[in-house]
């Protein structure tokens, strides 16, 4: 069993940004909640779609051309304390829900066969006693209303194979949901009212749908779940309690056991965490979106990426809402509360290149080339182990100069460029700083560089 607290500086890691859309942040209660969840679609003619809600409706952004993001078309939504909407898309229709009671109100459906040019407000469909939900889940032709104000809460199942006209299926059994996801045919669902834990459900049958079992655990305010493509790991993320995401062992559902704890630094509160293959992308309040390598469950997991929406110390749910990983593009959109939609992709905007696969036998920085240079020289470095490191540049008394980096890099042989055109000739040291995963092993060198113009 493993348990990681992260120290993760307000700042991104192996995570670019390719566009920031705040285009709607103009309304919303309180003060500063102008955006909700995000979801994507991507058409049959291969385009990228970002859906995302704000205060009083849901946009949707083409983001195919990295270099021209843009809005298409907005569809307007009921209001509801801190525009609460949740999203999925089923073939070329998507589902908008919210916990708004007034104009607009009930499950919204959407044709986005029409984009970029517009999207098609089909209705809002409702049915006697039901006008909201709190999340939306899809699997094949069916819809799953969680948190509705019907049947307790509990899930509700929908026939969308006339997906402009619905048909209501089975009422899950209680106890409230706040989400669920939907593998085959086990529905399961994130209880987060006490006591609060996990629910997993039979719905081969959608008209009567039955519990097989609940499962409960220490400290949980389970927000959402999410299994790995295998079924053999779940993970649960807790919106209070822990306010962490955890990984769970379930092979043998009589007998779930945990594996893992993420805690990314000190009062951030994971909203959403998913599986994409062997990497888990998480959204947290406070701390942007997370991504981790679980390749070797039950091994530690290694963080692979970060990118910080939210670096202020503002409101504990500020921050980021939701992240959507799943295009084929490689592109990963975050919606944050107050500043909106992300656009970002893996990458390393800091320069530094893994020169082969090879595996060093020791940690190593080596005497930087040319040296005396102006105003470019080479630094190159080994990690016999993948380490948590820093570059940092210092002048001839001591004073800190330049951080070249920090962050997290597999173990490998290394290079990267430092400019000094901005600096004065002299001298200069670099040091290099590095830490195992288990945090035992510490690794520091430095190394004397002149710089001549």
């Amino acid at each position: 069993m493993l348990k990681l607290t992260e120290t993760i500086a307000q700042t991104s890691y192996n995570m670019v940004l390719i566009a920031n859309k705040n285009e709607h942040n103009f309304g919303g209660t309180p003060a500063g909640w102008h955006y909700a969840s995000c979801w994507g679609w991507t058409s049959p003619n291969g385009k990228e779609y970002a859906i995302i809600g704000y205060w009083n409706g849901t946009a949707v952004y083409d983001i195919t051309d990295s270099a021209n993001i843009y809005q298409c078309d907005t569809i307007p939504g009921p209001t509801s304390f801190y525009g609460y909407r949740e999203f999925t898309v089923v073939g070329h229709y998507l589902y908008i829900v919210s916990e708004g009671f007034n104009n607009n109100a009930g499950l919204q459906i959407v044709d986005l066969q029409y984009l970029p040019d517009s999207l098609r407000h089909v209705k809002n469909w409702t049915f006697p006693g039901y006008l909201t939900t709190h999340t939306i889940k899809s699997s094949g032709n069916y819809l799953f209303l969680n948190g509705a104000n019907y049947n307790g809460g509990a899930v509700v199942i929908l026939d969308v194979s006339d997906p402009e006209n619905p048909v209501k299926k089975g009422n899950c059994p209680a106890p409230y949901a706040h989400d669920s996801f939907i593998k085959n045919d086990t529905l399961y669902v994130a209880n987060i009212y006490p006591p609060s834990g996990m629910s997993i459900i039979d719905i081969r049958d959608k008209d009567n749908p039955y519990l097989i079992s609940n499962f409960y655990y220490s400290n949980a305010v389970c927000h959402n779940v999410w299994t790995s493509d295998d079924r053999r790991w779940l993970l649960t993320t807790d919106e209070g309690g822990s306010n962490h995401m955890k990984i769970w062992n379930i092979q043998d559902l009589n007998n779930i056991t945990f594996v893992y704890e993420y805690i990314p630094y000190e009062h951030s509160m994971v909203h959403n965490a998913y599986f994409k293959g062997d990497t888990i992308f998480m959204a947290h309040y406070r701390a942007g979106v997370i991504a981790l390598d679980v390749s070797n469950l039950p091994s530690q997991p290694v963080v692979i990426g970060y990118y910080d929406t939210y670096p202020g110390s503002g409101l504990q749910y500020q921050g980021a809402w939701n992240v959507y990983p799943y295009y084929q593009s490689g592109k990963f959109i975050v919606s944050d509360i107050n500043t909106g939609l992300y656009v970002l992709k893996f990458g390393s905007p800091i320069g530094i290149q893994q020169n082969g696969n090879a595996v060093p036998d020791k940690f190593l920085l080596k005497q930087n080339y040319p040296n005396p240079f102006n105003p470019v020289t080479k630094i190159n470095f080994q990690l016999p182990v993948s380490s948590y490191i820093s570059i940092k540049i210092f002048d001839s008394s001591g004073k800190l100069i330049k951080v070249l980096y920090e962050g997290y890099r597999f173990a490998g042989n290394y290079a990267m460029d430092f400019n000094a055109s901005e600096l004065s000739s002299g001298v200069y040291f670099c040091m290099l700083t590095a830490w195992s995963e288990n945090k035992n092993q510490t690794f520091t060198e430095s190394i004397k560089m002149v710089l001549a113009k």
